[in-house]
Formats: structure tokens, sequence, C-alpha cells
């Protein structure tokens, strides 16, 4: 659940970048320009910004607080198992991220974008519902959550390959991958379940002090999903503008 939210902020610039008049919001690059990788660091940071309150032509929400509506998790490793279940999340601090780089590479064939990316702090509240357990120790807890993450650095990368569809050259994304590193985490939990509320208060504690080792358990899982949604959300806008116009080929 905490790592998955760096996954929207890639869905604020390529919603915005697919908009039906992309000008509008979004500076394009010319893809054989020798400046391509310079003109694409500005053109996506411009992204983030216009996509900080939303852009009701294109029917996109705001996106810092971005509301998501429920996310599932699950874990299991030898005695521990664990589900969530969070409701009304909202996700805080994306518009403050930099764009410190970017690198297309694009030919007859193929397309790969890479995209450096830092977030100074990134904060996700919201509702929980969950269950866990540890040998023969079970814990049902339900209340609110917060989570406050710092310095995240991560990179896009994505790949495609071009589609013909009624005569237009289009580009379907066929993978999507990011591995944020964090320089600190720290999760703020309560409980409205009397029967459990100390032993959740000690799993807050544990998980705190051993955040980096539960982050690294978390991401292959996570990641797993971040490749789907950034897929299917990539293609909503790949697949519906030409890619001439996304990355025009001029001289």
């Amino acid at each position: 659940m905490v790592l998955r939210s760096v996954g929207f902020l890639f869905s604020i610039v390529v919603a915005c970048s697919g908009s039906i008049d992309i000008e509008k919001y979004l500076k394009t690059c010319n893809r054989n320009s020798p400046d391509v990788n310079d003109c694409l660091v500005d053109a996506i940071q411009n992204g983030i910004t216009a996509m900080a309150g939303g852009i009701k032509d294109i029917g996109v929400p705001p996106v810092d607080p971005y509301h998501q509506k429920e996310q599932k998790i699950e874990y299991k490793n030898n005695q521990i198992q664990a589900k969530m279940v969070t409701k009304d999340i909202l996700v805080l601090g994306l518009k403050e991220s930099t764009v410190r780089d970017a690198r297309l590479r694009v030919d007859d064939d193929s397309f790969h974008l890479e995209v450096d990316m830092f977030s100074p702090a990134v904060s996700l509240s919201g509702r929980y519902e969950g269950s866990g357990s540890y040998n023969d120790l079970n814990v049902v807890a339900h209340g609110t959550f917060v989570t406050n993450m710092t310095d995240l650095v991560y990179t896009w990368k994505l790949d495609g390959k071009p589609e013909t569809i009624n005569n237009e050259v289009y580009m379907k994304i066929k993978s999507f991958y990011m591995r944020p590193d964090v320089s600190n985490m720290q999760v703020y939990l309560t409980n409205e379940s009397p029967e459990t509320k100390e032993l959740t208060a000690l799993g807050v504690k544990i998980v705190n002090e051993n955040w980096r080792l539960l982050y690294k358990e978390l991401l292959p899982i996570v990641q797993a999903n971040w490749d789907k949604i950034g897929v299917r959300v990539a293609n909503k806008i790949f697949l519906k503008t030409p890619f001439n116009r996304l990355f025009p080929n001029t001289s």
C-alpha cells in the first residue's frame, strides 16, 4: 500500500500528455532533436505542475491530494501472514516532485523512456481493516493510518512497440518498471478494536524500527502491481494519441 503511492505520480504525467490538445498542457519534444532529453525534463516537470489541481477539460481530478478509493495487500512469510484493505486514501506531496533527468530511445520497432524523479516528502492517510497471524497468535484491527516517507529517489522505465490502428501509428506500452529508494518511513496507526490495541501498538513500533527490511520484503509484490497499473494507464494515452503527436519528428 505504501510503496504503490509513488506510482500515482506516473499517472499524473501520462494523463497530462494524453489530452485532446496536448500542447495546451504539455510541451512536446522532437524525438530526433539532440536536446530531446532536456526538453522532456521540462515537459514532464510542467506536466506535474499542470496536474496539481486537476484539469477539467480532460476529466482528470486533482492529484495533490490524490484520492484512491480502495487498495488491498496480502503478505506471507513463513509463519507470518497479513491482509489489509485500505480505503479513502489521500496522497499528499506529489506536486513537489522534481524531474532530474530523462532519456528517450526510439527506433522503427521499439520505444524506451527513462525518467529520474525525486520527491522530498510523500504522505498517505486513510482508513484500514486488517488481520494477521504469527503461529497461533491472531490479530484483527481497524482504524486510521498515516504513513510519511521522505527523500524518495526513483526512475520510471517504460518500454513499448509501435502498433498501427486505422493507418495511424501508435505506441503500445508493454512494461513499466520502478523501484524507489526511500530515506525514511514512519507509520502511525490507530486501532478501534480494544482487544488488540496493545498488539498493534507493538507491531507499529517494530515496523518503524525495522521499516527497511519490510520495505525490501514488499517491493516485489508492489512492483508487480505497478507494472499492471503503469501499462494500463499509459496505454489509455499512447493508444489514443498518435505517436507523432506525442513525440513529433520535425526537421
